[in-house]
């Protein structure tokens, strides 16, 4: 709905003279003047959008002129800010779902005529929101191209002393080769090799830098081999001795007893771990300590980084992976957000918070399991496809690895608008949502709001079954209407398997 300044201007389709003086007297207690038409037929319809902008069309569903469906995309070509509602004496669900997939912004029983000013206030903070919003973008997307420019002259200005340092340190391998009679040419070489490395490293992220869409496109875009996460992690921590051994921290390692290998993209991966021991480096005092973890876990491997440094600030714990965002700390803000793409492109989660001793722990997990999503929209992959909405972590994982072994193609997200995202980003939907009615405190309204826009995005019929330790309390708060099913926690994989299998047949 377009913002109002003084008067909310209204066209009502409607037979009944009386049915609308009933709908306009419902909004005399808006704080806005009424200008309020009421017609019948598409003649008049299509003559009043050519004469003004309106802000409202509230229309009859069973308009006996001509079709509720064609006022409502007649309304919508001719400005698709105009909002719309139908107003109805019985109405089914599946009628309503379609109104609101044609464009429909709401349906109101005429026994419930009072609802509509309360619509009519929610359309307007919507569409305040939406402009907000549009503004924010123009504002984020205006910073965007200055930084991109900004990063552009810096990479360029770093690219030339790098380049001197690596043929410096090059002249210095070959100087070193020759000799070899030395006691300590092995260590002088030993450490030109790293420096050489360094720079190298240095150079590729500059150049992802300076165009970010190819590094984010790429850091999807994983080369998997088996490897020993253990190596991946002296690895890291050998590049970062020099300055380990500058302030003098102590470093502690925790690994399984034994080596174990695991599926995972070597450069990727080593670079989300150099991030994160190095920001531990920055932040951890002279003489302070450094723990560095390995956890062999039942369905994934755990990598943590922990410091004795000052901590995070609790407000800042849920913004630190944001794209940009530093804190009270220099840097172009993308560090973070890069492991967090790279770790999620593995199937993964990664989480920053603060231990108990004090300082900062940093931690993310790779799943054993083969899961990830882009081998489920493999072209040619004809396996049923299901959705696993849920917050606990362990148990996605559980119910994922359960029905990956039955056959389904298994996608798995932790609240709602991160499964709307993923449907609106992959373009593939599920055949079936097996979704916690707990899911990170969702309850009645955010799960039908949930299902209504998933329906809204996906185009098509989908059964819901809720998983919850209280079927009572689904039974009370949700209409059978919005569910199909419900999988009682503690879960029993065989009895969830079957009832997937009965809604999937």
């Amino acid at each position: 709905m377009a913002q109002l300044e003084k008067c909310l201007k209204v066209i009502n389709i409607e037979q009944s003279v009386s049915d609308s003086q009933q709908i306009l007297e419902q909004m005399y207690c808006l704080d806005y003047e009424i200008e309020f038409v009421r017609i019948s037929t598409q003649q008049e319809l299509e003559r009043c959008l050519a004469e003004k902008k309106w802000n409202l069309v509230i229309t009859d569903y069973c308009n006996p002129e001509f079709s509720s469906f064609e006022a409502l995309k007649i309304v919508k070509e001719s400005d698709p800010e105009t909002a719309f509602i139908f107003v109805s004496g019985h109405i089914g669900e599946e009628s309503v779902v379609e109104l609101m997939k044609a464009g429909a912004e709401d349906v109101v029983l005429k026994n419930r005529l009072g609802r509509i000013p309360h619509v009519i206030r929610r359309l307007l903070r919507e569409h305040t929101i939406k402009d907000k919003e549009a503004i924010s973008r123009r504002i984020a997307n205006e910073a965007f191209a200055a930084k991109e420019q900004m990063l552009a002259i810096v990479s360029h200005d770093i690219k030339i002393p790098l380049s001197a340092i690596k043929l410096d340190a090059q002249m210095l391998l070959r100087l070193a080769n020759k000799q070899d009679d030395s006691p300590f040419v092995n260590d002088v070489k030993n450490q030109i090799n790293r420096l050489i490395k360094t720079t190298d490293r240095l150079k590729s992220l500059i150049c992802d830098l300076l165009d970010k869409n190819k590094m984010e496109a790429n850091l999807s875009d994983l080369i998997k081999t088996e490897e020993d996460p253990i190596v991946l992690m002296q690895d890291v921590l050998d590049g970062c001795k020099p300055l380990i051994r500058q302030k003098q921290i102590q470093i502690r390692t925790h690994y399984p007893d034994q080596s174990f290998y695991l599926l995972f993209d070597k450069n990727k991966l080593f670079q989300v771990i150099s991030n994160l021991l190095g920001n531990a480096i920055k932040f951890t005092q002279e003489n302070g300590i450094i723990d560095l973890m390995i956890q062999d876990l039942l369905f994934e491997v755990r990598f943590i980084i922990q410091d004795s440094g000052s901590g995070l600030v609790n407000q800042d714990l849920d913004r630190v992976f944001d794209k940009y965002w530093t804190g009270d700390a220099s840097g172009t803000g993308l560090g973070l957000y890069i492991c967090k793409t790279i770790v999620d492109a593995h199937g993964g989660f990664i989480k920053g918070e603060n231990h108990e001793n004090g300082g900062a722990k940093f931690w993310f997990s790779i799943p054993k399991l083969h899961l990830e999503v882009p081998e489920n929209d493999k072209i040619g992959d004809h396996r049923k496809r299901i959705m696993v909405l849920d917050d606990d972590e362990d148990l996605r994982e559980v119910i994922s690895w359960a029905l990956s072994r039955e056959g389904y193609a298994v996608r798995t997200y932790r609240n709602p608008d991160d499964a709307l995202l993923g449907l609106q980003i992959q373009g593939t939907f599920p055949h079936l949502i097996l979704a916690d009615y707990h899911v990170n405190g969702m309850k009645e309204s955010a799960f039908l709001k949930f299902k209504r826009d998933f329906i809204q995005t996906n185009g098509q019929k989908c059964p819901v079954v809720i998983i919850s330790a209280s079927p009572e309390e689904v039974q009370k708060e949700i209409s059978t209407e919005f569910y199909e099913g419900i999988i009682t926690k503690p879960l029993d994989l065989e009895g969830m398997i079957l009832q997937v299998r009965k809604y999937l047949a």
